[in-house]
């Protein structure tokens, strides 16, 4: 009974992960994570499905992954070049220090929950489904 609980509590705080990693530190690397939530927001009031919320998951999670790569890359104490550093602030990468806005550490920290959220509730979903058919 515990463990079906944290699922629906997982449930109803990813979306709202979702939207936070879109809108905390607005930018062209969050982006498609505020558009995913527009289009399950949408999805979810025009049909009252709450599946609707669900949608673009997959899609997010591994541009989730890429995101942190690309953020962690950022961090490295590598000396770039004018036009790629030039190319990482236009599209909103950031270094995270002592001096860091609290919305660039709040993406940070959402975008890694959200990773890690939607990655339990793949394997949760995949260990559901492999115990039904067995």
């Amino acid at each position: 009974m515990k463990g079906s609980h944290l699922k629906v509590a997982s449930c109803l705080l990813l979306p709202a992960i979702q939207l936070v990693v879109g809108i905390s530190h607005p930018s062209w690397i969050s982006l498609p994570f505020f558009i995913g939530s527009c289009i399950g927001l949408v999805d979810w009031s025009l049909t009252s499905n709450f599946l609707g919320l669900f949608r673009l998951w997959k899609a997010l999670q591994f541009y989730a992954g890429f995101s942190i790569f690309m953020i962690y890359v950022h961090q490295l104490p590598i000396e770039f070049s004018s036009m790629l550093q030039w190319i990482a602030d236009f599209v909103g990468l950031f270094k995270i220090c002592s001096t860091s806005e609290w919305t660039e550490i709040c993406s940070s920290v959402s975008l890694v929950l959200f990773y890690i959220m939607v990655c339990i509730s793949f394997i949760t979903i995949g260990l559901i489904l492999f115990k039904d058919f067995s």
